[in-house]
């Protein structure tokens, strides 16, 4: 007896636990934790995060560039003085300069020049004495290989609108960042919407499926009985099995069903598959119709508009490569060790970099302004898709609203039906088929009314995300 209640604890133990702690989860809820771990809406908060640190790095794109300027250089060959080029010029200018100087110092003592055959003859001996000791090599003057260290400043002074127009671009793409992020939290929090109405149809059903199938088994076992009394054949008590093992099949259907709507939630909220999750809501069968407002809050046209802004200042700074730029620029060498050239240790200076001749311009600008044009018409086309979907949604509304209505007006008489079929048969006047048949019909009628009411939640969801609000979706569904 004892190993009998072991037996049975252990699962009504699990069966306890998992109820605990199955999380029951609103709908306001799986958005906001989708809105954390949804991997589009982490994909676009990276994005964001990048644009941010981008933009902020633009802040300072004005401020001095200091760089350190490093090297090692060897060449092939040494550096040499090319002697033998300027030989004849340096014999004759020395020969030339001795015979001034003799016939100077000559002139100061004696009062008279030299004769011309002496200047001829200093001429002569002098240039042959330069010739004999003149090198006949060119001489080396550096080393193959030096190292050069230094630090080079560059401070823009005018860049014909480039760096404003720089800031501005990235202050613009920060702002397409965060419209992306708002679009995609909106097309999650959509598809969050459509997946939870869905399981809330399920149970709906589920519900439903339950109790035919306990109307059903109610039936069988009449049957049965009337089968053992011997007041029907025994083809009416199969077609009682036969109903009652299509309402298993279709219960154990819906279930499955359910159980992958979880799944696929689950995805959409960027939680483990694992994780226990349970919905019961049910449809919430009322059909109040919103106050109807306008899309001026949809987040696609907000990030079309931003792109827009982007190639405006595209164009800006497209245009603003035709000016010119003006630097301010200084050097200081503190290696220049075994240099062939001294120079100076350092210098400061203006720098003027202006593109004169560009064959691509002009193409550029033209390329830009059809981007700008280009964006216009997404915004357009953008804008009027917007307003023919909401409109569309609002008539929706207004048709699923009375759709729902009848449908209701419907399973109500069906349940009627359903109830005198049964007293019927009771009395003998109607057959053990016949009030399958009914519970089928009531059934099928409950199953359109549900579609109906999930049509028009689904269109409620539809109409606020396309007018920019997702989330008022909460207002209506618990």
């Amino acid at each position: 007896m004892s190993m009998n209640i072991k037996k049975t604890s252990v699962p009504l133990f699990l069966m306890l636990s998992a109820k605990i702690f199955c999380q029951q989860f609103s709908l306001r809820y799986c958005i906001e934790k989708a809105k954390q771990n949804n991997t589009v809406v982490k994909l676009a908060g990276q994005s964001l995060e990048t644009r941010q640190k981008l933009f902020k790095a633009t802040q300072n794109n004005g401020l001095p560039k200091l760089d350190l300027l490093a090297g090692y250089n060897y060449i092939g060959e040494p550096l040499r003085v090319n002697l033998q080029q300027v030989k004849d010029g340096i014999v004759e200018g020395s020969a030339n300069q001795a015979v001034y100087s003799a016939n100077t110092v000559y002139q100061q003592v004696t009062g008279n020049q030299l004769s011309q055959q002496v200047q001829d003859v200093i001429y002569q001996t002098s240039k042959d004495i330069i010739s004999a000791v003149y090198p006949n090599y060119n001489p080396e003057i550096t080393k193959q290989s030096y190292f050069l260290a230094g630090l080079v400043v560059r401070q823009p002074i005018y860049l014909g609108g480039k760096l404003k127009s720089s800031r501005k671009l990235s202050e613009e793409q920060l702002k397409s960042g965060e419209a992306n992020l708002q679009s995609s939290k909106d097309i999650t929090a959509y598809n969050i919407a459509l997946q939870y109405i869905q399981i809330m149809y399920l149970n709906s059903m589920i519900e439903k499926q339950k109790n035919s199938l306990e109307s059903l088994q109610k039936n069988e076992a009449y049957a049965d009985n009337l089968l053992k009394a011997e007041i029907i054949p025994p083809y009416q008590k199969n077609w009682a099995d036969i109903a009652r093992a299509h309402g298993e099949t279709n219960l154990k259907s819906l279930v499955m069903e359910k159980e992958n709507a979880l799944f696929t939630l689950k995805d959409l909220m960027g939680i483990s598959l694992d994780e226990p999750v349970e919905i019961n809501e049910k449809l919430n069968e009322s059909t109040e119709i919103p106050p109807f407002i306008s899309s001026e809050n949809n987040a696609d046209i907000k990030l079309l508009q931003s792109k827009k802004a982007e190639a405006e200042t595209g164009l800006d700074i497209t245009k603003s490569l035709s000016r010119p730029n003006l630097f301010a620029i200084g050097n200081l060498q503190f290696f220049r060790k075994d240099l062939p050239v001294i120079t100076p240790p350092w210098l400061i200076g203006l720098e003027l970099q202006w593109t004169l001749f560009d064959p691509e311009r002009r193409s550029r600008n033209l390329a830009s302004e059809s981007l700008v044009k280009e964006a216009d018409l997404l915004i357009e086309q953008k804008q009027k898709s917007v307003n023919l979907a909401t409109k569309i949604a609002e008539n929706k509304l207004v048709s699923l609203k009375e759709q729902s209505e009848t449908f209701d007006a419907s399973r109500k008489q069906a349940y009627n039906t359903t109830e005198m079929v049964r007293k019927r048969m009771e009395n003998s006047l109607s057959s053990v088929k016949d009030v399958n048949d009914a519970l089928q019909l009531q059934y099928e009628t409950e199953k359109l009314y549900y579609t109906s009411l999930v049509a028009y939640q689904t269109a409620l969801a539809t109409y606020f995300y396309v007018t920019g609000n997702p989330e008022n979706i909460t207002n209506y569904i618990p």
